[in-house]
């Protein structure tokens, strides 16, 4: 082996331990959890679901305090200090894999013969995103950048039935009913697992509102 291979073979070695130590750097920092600008946050818990935080400090304990729904279901809240590490950001999936059906995300996305950037798209389907409807991708044709602000939980759910409900509903917006796969409002249809309907064919079934537009929950629209 001449010197220059060898030397070769040391820039080899070094820049594959740099890129474990940066992999390591960025786990790091997408499994961190935030410990400011929490108030009014929303998070996932694994006993109560949605919280609300509602103090902007962690105790020496690691404990911040929530408050969600009653558990006996009716509309009434309760709070309780909870582990801080018990609870999941929405900012915090890194893989497409890990998002829900009917999250849409700020992306990245190229499917080898058309990419694009700083694009909202919807997760329609296990494994299946859509660009508002002019483009769709697989999970590992896509590059998660950011959430959209997320639908947040209301006292009062709104529904739409008519035709009329349906079509003054903005493009992105998500409704389903118990039971079945939400259905999301692309430019002049609906779209559900590959199924399209216009307004007229949503019409006469009742469904909750999860979602208005492009990220907007009900209650702020």
């Amino acid at each position: 082996m001449t010197s220059n291979q060898q030397q070769l073979a040391k820039l080899e070695q070094h820049a594959k331990e740099l890129a474990e130590q940066i992999k390591q750097l960025q786990d790091q920092l997408n499994n961190a959890q935030p410990t400011t600008g929490l108030l009014g946050r929303w998070a996932k818990h694994p006993e109560h679901g949605d919280v609300l935080i509602a103090e902007d400090w962690v105790t020496d304990a690691n404990a911040i305090y929530v408050i969600h729904r009653n558990n006996n279901g009716d509309n009434g809240a309760q709070g309780h200090f909870a582990d801080l590490d018990d609870l999941e950001f929405p900012d915090q999936t890194t893989r497409p894999q890990d998002v829900p059906v009917g999250e849409a995300w700020l992306v990245d996305a190229d499917d080898g013969d058309y990419s694009t950037t700083n694009t909202p798209a919807l997760k329609i389907d296990e494994g299946l995103w859509t660009s508002r409807g002019l483009s769709e991708w697989t999970d590992e044709e896509v590059e998660l950048i950011t959430p959209l602000i997320p639908a947040r939980p209301q006292d009062t759910p709104e529904t739409v039935t008519t035709q009329e409900e349906y079509g003054e509903l903005p493009e992105g917006s998500i409704v389903a009913k118990p039971g079945e796969n939400p259905w999301v409002h692309l430019p002049y249809m609906w779209v559900r697992d590959g199924n399209t309907r216009d307004n007229a064919g949503m019409a006469g079934t009742a469904r909750q509102v999860l979602r208005h537009g492009w990220g907007t929950s009900p209650d702020n629209s």
